[in-house]
């Protein structure tokens, strides 16, 4: 139970408000009833992540976006190689943005003694879909998770669905719903729809070859090959992405597809 000042508080925190980091009520209000009296550390912790947060926002990620992949200069080039390059720039320009959006929030919420939640942690360096989703806008995803994939997870396998009809339905059914919350446009959802098809088709591949993978991958360079054709695999299955989410028609994402490809 809470009070309607800490429920206004909490729905109108300042430093989330726009986009996150997604805090949960029952962790967030015990923050605000805690006594606080800033010691030196929380006030390193608010420099420290302020001022990486501006870095990453000001100077790296806009310095990016004069030449990351948009709806102007999309049919603009004439080469694959710079549809690549702009790619790469918009992929590392979302990233460096919205990750130093958040360490922005978490510094500024410090000094009134709320500890925001994390929500990046490296996910261009994850070895697949599912754990790059796991470690890109985490609160999202443990949102989504708590309130709409287990529930319809344990819904459908009440009813006996076939395991991987159930698997389908609820990634895709989240992910578009994910894509949903960035806007109601086709392009957010075919992104949704994107990184559904990712999640589903590694849950069935690594399902197919988990024992052989194990046999396998015996030695530790086996192991480390194998975990670098994954993060390389998946970085790029999260830039192609990517073409989905920045274009705003899908006629100019396919187009763009072709000119990525050489078509």
């Amino acid at each position: 139970e809470v009070s309607l000042r800490e429920y206004v508080t909490y729905i109108f925190f300042y430093p989330a408000l726009t986009a996150g980091p997604i805090d949960r009520l029952e962790r967030f209000v015990k923050d605000l009833r805690a006594a606080w009296k800033p010691a030196q550390e929380d006030w390193i912790v608010v420099v420290q992540r302020i001022g990486l947060g501006l870095f990453k926002k000001f100077v790296l990620a806009d310095s990016l976006a004069l030449m990351a992949l948009n709806a102007q200069n999309a049919d603009k080039i004439q080469s694959s190689g710079w549809a690549w390059i702009l790619l790469y720039a918009y992929t590392l320009q979302i990233f460096l943005d919205f990750s130093g959006y958040t360490d922005i929030a978490i510094g500024m919420a410090r000094i009134v003694g709320i500890r925001l939640p994390e929500n990046f942690n490296a996910p261009y360096l994850r070895a697949n879909v599912t754990q790059f989703w796991n470690n890109w806008h985490m609160t999202l995803t443990m949102w989504f998770r708590a309130y709409f994939f287990n529930p319809l997870t344990r819904a459908l396998r009440t009813r006996q669905f076939p395991i991987w009809s159930v698997i389908f339905l609820t990634q895709f059914l989240t992910m578009a719903l994910i894509g949903a919350w960035h806007g109601l446009t086709a392009n957010f959802l075919l992104w949704g729809l994107w990184h559904g098809l990712g999640l589903f088709i590694h849950n069935r591949w690594s399902d197919a070859t988990r024992a052989r993978v194990g046999e396998w991958a015996t030695t530790p360079l086996r192991q480390n090959l194998l975990n670098a054709s994954g993060i390389f695999l998946t970085f790029h299955y999260a830039a192609l992405g990517w073409v989905w989410f920045v274009l705003p028609t899908p006629a100019l994402a396919v187009q763009f597809f072709g000119r990525l490809f050489g078509m």
